[in-house]
C-alpha cells in the first residue's frame, strides 16, 4: 500500500495524542470523530469483526454517529448488533470453514502457525481476506490485493521464511529454530523503553509534558442514592460475540446486577427482582443479585449482554449492555477508556 498521508481519526501517535499506541488505537473516540467531523468528515465505515455498539461506551452516542454515515458495512460471522444496524452485511466463514493468514507466536521458541479450512462453508460465506480483496477490486485498488485464494496469500506471507504451506500439515505450526532463544547476558537485557532500561521516571511521559509521578487526586464518591458502575468479563464468553452460542448461552444466558445486601434492603430490592438501572448515557432493566460480597457504593454487571439484534434469538434483550450505561470517558494521557467512571441509580422496577 502507498503511505497513508491523511491523519488517523483517533489521532493516536500524533502530536495531539502522542502516547497511545497506534497499533491498538483509541476506538472509543470514533463517535466524536464522526459527529464533530474532526479531523475530517467520515462518510462510511466497514466494521470487520468489530462491534462498536457493544464495545464503545455510550451506545446511544454511537448510534447517533452511525446515523450520520452514508454507509455502514458489517463483516462478521455472527448476527451482531452492528450487523443489525448495518446497510450491508458481508458474512464471513466461521473458523472451521476458512483458512486464516499466517500468524506469529513469540516466546523462547518463536513459531508461526496457520489455521486451515477443515470443512466447506454451509452457506454463501467467504474468507475475510477474500471479502476485502473483492471490495478493493470494486473500489479500483485491486492491485494491492495480488492474490486469488487464501493459499496464494499464505504463500506470499511465507516468502523469505524458508517455510512452505505443506510444512504446516503435521502440526499446524513451525518453529524458527530447534533451540530456545535467550537474552545475551553479556549485552544485557534491553527493554522497550527509550533508554532500554527500567524507567522509574518515564522519558515518554516527561517528554510529552506529563509528570512521571502525578499528585494524588481523590476520586469522586457516589452522591446520595448513586452507585459506581463496575463491569467485568467471564471466562465462558468472548467479549460481545458468543452470547448467542447455544452451548455457552445455556450456561450463562444473561447478566445480573450485583448489589450490596444492605443497600438493596434500603431500596426494597430482593434477590432475583427485576430492577431499573439508569445513568446519564442510558438505562435498562436487569435482574438483581443481592450479595454481601460487593462494596455498598458499587454495583457490578458482566460485559457483553443485552443484545439488540432480533435474529440473535438466544441473546436478544437478555440483560443489560454495560456500554448503554457507560459514559464515553477516555484517559487523556494513555488513551484507555474509563470503564469504571460512570455513576448509576438503581430502583425496583
Amino acid at each position: 500500500f502507498p503511505k497513508i498521508s491523511v491523519p488517523r481519526f483517533d489521532k493516536a501517535g500524533t502530536p495531539d495524542f502522542p502516547l497511545p499506541d497506534p497499533d491498538h488505537g483509541v476506538p472509543q473516540r470514533l463517535p466524536q470523530a464522526i459527529l464533530n467531523e474532526d479531523p475530517y468528515p467520515i462518510k462510511a465505515m466497514i466494521a470487520y469483526r468489530f462491534e462498536p455498539l457493544g464495545s464503545i461506551p455510550d451506545t446511544n452516542l454511537v448510534k447517533k454517529a452511525l446515523a450520520k454515515l452514508d454507509l455502514v458495512v458489517a463483516i462478521d460471522i455472527n448476527y451482531s448488533d452492528i450487523a443489525w444496524h448495518a446497510d450491508v452485511v458481508l458474512p464471513e466463514s466461521t473458523y472451521l470453514e476458512r483458512t486464516d493468514c499466517v500468524q506469529q507466536a513469540n516466546g523462547l521458541k518463536p513459531q508461526i502457525f496457520l489455521r486451515r479450512q477443515a470443512v466447506e462453508p454451509r452457506y454463501d460465506t467467504r474468507d475475510g481476506a477474500l471479502i476485502l480483496k473483492q471490495i478493493g477490486e470494486r473500489l479500483g485498488i485491486g492491485k494491492y490485493f495480488p492474490y486469488n485464494s487464501m493459499e496464494e496469500l499464505v504463500a506470499w506471507q511465507l516468502e523469505g521464511t524458508g517455510f512452505k504451506l505443506e510444512d504446516f500439515d503435521a502440526k499446524g505450526f513451525v518453529a524458527y529454530g530447534k533451540d530456545q532463544i535467550f537474552w545475551d547476558r553479556k549485552e544485557g537485557i534491553k527493554l522497550k523503553t527509550p533508554s532500554k532500561k527500567i524507567e522509574f521516571k518515564s522519558s515518554l511521559l516527561e517528554d510529552a509534558g506529563y509528570p512521571s509521578f502525578p499528585a494524588y487526586e481523590p476520586v469522586r464518591r457516589p452522591a446520595g442514592s448513586e452507585f459506581r458502575l463496575v463491569t467485568g468479563r467471564i471466562a465462558l464468553h468472548t467479549h460481545v460475540s458468543t452470547q448467542n452460542n447455544p452451548y455457552l448461552n445455556e450456561i450463562v444466558s444473561e447478566n445480573v446486577l450485583w448489589i450490596n445486601s444492605a443497600r438493596a434492603a434500603e431500596l426494597g430490592i430482593a434477590n432475583g427482582n427485576v430492577v431499573s438501572i439508569e445513568s446519564k448515557s442510558g438505562s435498562g432493566k436487569i435482574k438483581a443479585f443481592v450479595t454481601e460480597l460487593i462494596h455498598p457504593e458499587t454495583v457490578f454487571l458482566l460485559h457483553g449482554f443485552g443484545h439488540e439484534a432480533k435474529f440473535a434469538t438466544r441473546s436478544y434483550n437478555r440483560g443489560v449492555s454495560d456500554s448503554v450505561l457507560q459514559e464515553n470517558i477516555s484517559d487523556e494521557v494513555g488513551g484507555s477508556p474509563g470503564l469504571h467512571e460512570t455513576f448509576v441509580t438503581v430502583k425496583a422496577a
